[in-house]
């Protein structure tokens, strides 16, 4: 089994989460302060450059599982799936985009507070995934 964290669209609640309806939901985790989250038109992307803490899901998957999630976020040609580290250091899969390519998107939240970052992701979400 493989440990999958997840930010956006594959989220509980969001257009592509029915993915994971039979994976095991694991609960709400904080990654370490290293990342810059992004504005891609419909979704949010990750930058392993930055100084914010992402608040996600953690799930449990299949190898099966994994790969399907490969094949919908574009890994290895758009998102890169890679080991990550939580703020509680565990060490998960996620999928964040390559730096040189997306540093110039425009930032969607630089937010230290959880409960003001979970507002303004669900916000922005909730306006872009109409159509995704």
């Amino acid at each position: 089994m493989n440990k999958l964290f997840v930010y956006g669209t594959l989220k509980n609640g969001y257009s592509r989460n029915s993915v994971l309806e039979e994976s095991k939901f694991i609960g709400e985790y904080i990654t370490k302060p290293n990342f810059t989250m992004v504005d891609l038109g419909f979704f949010p992307g990750l930058i392993e450059v930055g100084n914010s803490s992402i608040t996600g899901e953690l799930y449990e998957v299949t190898d099966e599982i994994l790969e399907y999630c490969d094949r919908i976020e574009g890994h290895p040609t758009f998102y890169f799936r890679k080991k990550i580290l939580l703020k509680n250091d565990q060490i998960v899969w996620s999928y964040v985009l390559d730096y040189k390519t997306y540093e110039s998107k425009p930032v969607i939240v630089q937010v230290f507070g959880i409960k003001s970052y979970e507002k303004v992701i669900k916000r922005y979400l909730e306006r872009n995934n109409k159509k995704a």
